[in-house]
Formats: structure tokens, C-alpha cells, sequence
């Protein structure tokens, strides 16, 4: 299952450039110098799809095309700099714990819309998450988002 991943980065060391300082080992773990679990922050594909919407009230930043943009770049990296998008980024993410919090575990989300083999019958796909497990890593991502934002660094946000 394809992953976004997020990390908090010096703002002074994000250039189109910043995907040479991670590598990916082949169970789609990233990896970096200083690189650990409390800078780091992955998220399932789909759940990105599923949350995508409210991402794109976020004014972001595109380093491989050096321009300003909405929402994350679901096929590459996208940078979160400003203080005031990384207090919106934290909010909306708090928001999205403060809702999951309600539901029953597991949480199961509808997903995408998809066609069912050679009888082309349409259905769509149940999300299933450990509630605890997704909650934690949303806390891990607003965390960050906090962090970076009262000290001046940014979140760097690699798509699928």
C-alpha cells in the first residue's frame, strides 16, 4: 500500500534538491541523517485521498517546480513553510483526531469508487484502521506541524 511521508526540515535545506537527502528501502521506509520517529510521520495513500479535501485549504509549496500551490502533491514533494499554514496544518489535523476520536474501532472509512473484475459491478472500498494506531500517527503529524512552526523549520511531505 503506497505511503505519504512526512518530515520536519531546516527551511534553509529545502531546495528542489531535498529528495537526495532521504532514500526508501524496499519496504517503502524512508530513511535520512537524523531521521527519527518523532520527525517522521506516515500516512496510507488512501487515507490522504480520504482527508484530501480539507489539505487543500493548505498554501504549500512545490520545490521541483519552485511555485506556490494548494494542498500536498500527491506524486511528489510538497513543502509546508509558513507559520501561519503550519498552525493551519496542526488545527486541521487536530480536527480530523477530535472527529476519529467518536468512532468505533476499527475505523472503517469508504474509499474510492472501483469495478469489481469481468462483471463490471461498482462498489467502494472500505477503509480499515486501528483506531488507536491512526490516531497516534495524526497526533505524531499535528505534533510536528506544531513544532515546526514555533521553531521556524518546515514539513517537507513526500507523495506515493
Amino acid at each position: 500500500m503506497p505511503k505519504h511521508h512526512f518530515v520536519i526540515e531546516n527551511k534553509s535545506q529545502v531546495d528542489g534538491n531535498i529528495h537526495t537527502s532521504y532514500s526508501w528501502d524496499s519496504q517503502g521506509r524512508i530513511h535520512g541523517s537524523g531521521l527519527t520517529t518523532k520527525n517522521h510521520a506516515t500516512l496510507e495513500d488512501e487515507f490522504i485521498a480520504y482527508i484530501y479535501d480539507s489539505l487543500c485549504w493548505l498554501d504549500t509549496w512545490n520545490p521541483s517546480t519552485c511555485m506556490r500551490c494548494s494542498g500536498l502533491n500527491n506524486y511528489g514533494i510538497t513543502v509546508i513553510k509558513e507559520q501561519d499554514v503550519l498552525l493551519k496544518f496542526h488545527q486541521l489535523l487536530q480536527a480530523w483526531i477530535d472527529l476519529f476520536s467518536h468512532a468505533a474501532d476499527p475505523i472503517v472509512l469508504t474509499g474510492s469508487y472501483c469495478f469489481d473484475g469481468e462483471e463490471r459491478k461498482g462498489y467502494y472500498e472500505k477503509l480499515v484502521y486501528n483506531k488507536v494506531e491512526l490516531i497516534n500517527e495524526l497526533h505524531k503529524l499535528a505534533n510536528m506541524a506544531k513544532y515546526a512552526e514555533i521553531n521556524g523549520k518546515s514539513i517537507v511531505h513526500f507523495g506515493i
